[in-house]
C-alpha cells in the first residue's frame, strides 16, 4: 500500500497521467547512453560459472577505452581483470587493464567510501560489439542544472535477470524512469550535490495505476544515471522536439525509504571519473579541459 492519495481525483488522475506520459517518452527517447551500459562478471572462488555483480559504462577518450563503474563493484572482483559481455548471450569477455578510484573508506574498503567511483582503464583488444557502444565526451552531462526538472533513466543489469550457460551468460538490462530529488532533499538526506545526484526510488512505483513493490536493483551499481536533454516534467518549459541522453552519474547506492523518508538512488556525478582519468593519465586532460570548457 502507498500513501493517501486518491488516484481517482482529477488533479492527481490529471497528474499522473502527464507524469507518466513523460516518463514513457523519456523511455522512448534513443538509447544511446544506454547501450553503453555493461554487465560486470565475477567468478567466485570454488565456482566455475561467472555471476553478474554490477554494471559498468563504457566510454572513449581519444583512442583509450574505459569502464566507469562503482569501487565496491571491484572491491569483489580485485584490481587487475574484469569479466564482462553485452548480455546478449556472447562468451563472457575477460579484459585486462588498471583500475583508478576513489580513496577507501575508515573500513579499508569502498563500502563507506561516499564517493565510491572506479574508472577500469582497459589495456586489452575488446569485440568491436563493445567498441561500438562506448560513449565519447559529447554524450556526458556537465551542466549540474535543475531550472528544467528533466526526467532521468537509471540503468543497469539486475542479478535477479542474469543467467549464466557455461560462459555464456544472458542479462538484461533495465531503465527505470526517475526524477531528481529536491534541494531540501539532499540537504536532508545529506547527500553532497556537488558530487552525487540522487534520484527518487520510492518502495512503491506506480505501474499501470496499481502501486507496486519497486524492484531491488541488485546488480544496478556501476549503471548509469542518465538526463533526458530536452524534456522536462514542468509543462511549456526546455522541451526539444529531438531529446537526447546524457549520461550524469554512474550508481553507487540504493535508500530503502523508511518512516516518512523516501527511497532514493544514489549516483556519483560523472566529473569525478573525469577527474580520475585526469590525475592518472594526465595526457588525456586537455581534451577533457576543452570539453568542460
Amino acid at each position: 500500500m502507498k500513501p493517501n492519495i486518491n488516484l481517482e481525483h482529477p488533479i492527481v488522475k490529471e497528474s499522473i497521467t502527464y507524469y507518466q506520459n513523460k516518463m514513457i517518452q523519456a523511455l522512448n527517447v534513443p538509447q544511446r547512453v544506454e547501450s553503453a551500459v555493461i554487465p560486470i562478471y565475477h567468478v567466485p572462488t570454488l565456482k566455475r560459472k561467472p555471476v553478474q555483480i554490477g554494471s559498468g559504462v563504457l566510454v572513449k577518450i581519444k583512442s583509450e577505452y574505459f569502464i566507469l563503474s562503482a569501487s565496491h563493484v571491484f572491491d569483489e572482483i580485485g584490481n587487475q581483470q574484469l569479466l564482462t559481455g553485452d548480455g546478449t548471450g556472447s562468451v563472457v569477455q575477460l579484459i585486462s587493464g588498471e583500475r583508478f578510484s576513489s580513496g577507501k573508506g575508515k573500513s579499508g574498503t569502498h563500502k563507506d567510501d561516499p564517493i565510491d567511483a572506479s574508472v577500469f582503464h582497459i589495456q586489452a583488444q575488446i569485440s568491436e560489439a563493445l567498441k561500438k557502444v562506448a560513449l565519447t565526451l559529447n554524450h556526458f552531462d556537465f551542466s549540474g542544472h535543475k531550472e528544467c526538472e528533466p526526467p532521468f533513466i537509471a540503468s543497469g543489469f539486475r542479478v535477479k535477470k542474469s543467467n549464466t550457460a557455461g560462459n555464456t551468460v544472458q542479462s538484461k538490462r533495465e531503465g527505470f524512469p526517475s526524477m531528481e530529488i529536491s534541494e531540501e532533499d539532499y540537504k536532508r538526506m545529506k547527500i553532497d550535490f556537488e558530487t552525487h545526484i540522487a534520484l527518487g526510488y520510492e518502495n512503491q512505483v506506480l505501474l499501470n495505476g496499481i502501486w507496486q513493490t519497486s524492484p531491488t536493483p541488485k546488480g544496478f551499481s556501476g549503471g548509469a544515471i542518465i538526463r533526458i536533454d530536452g524534456l522536462s516534467l514542468i509543462p511549456n518549459t526546455c522541451d526539444n522536439p529531438e531529446p537526447k541522453q546524457l549520461l550524469t552519474g554512474i550508481i553507487i547506492e540504493q535508500r530503502r525509504g523508511k518512516n516518512k523518508e523516501m527511497g532514493v538512488l544514489i549516483g556519483t556525478r560523472i566529473d569525478i571519473h573525469l577527474a580520475l582519468i585526469k590525475h592518472f593519465l594526465s595526457d588525456l586532460v586537455d581534451d577533457i579541459n576543452h570539453h568542460h570548457g
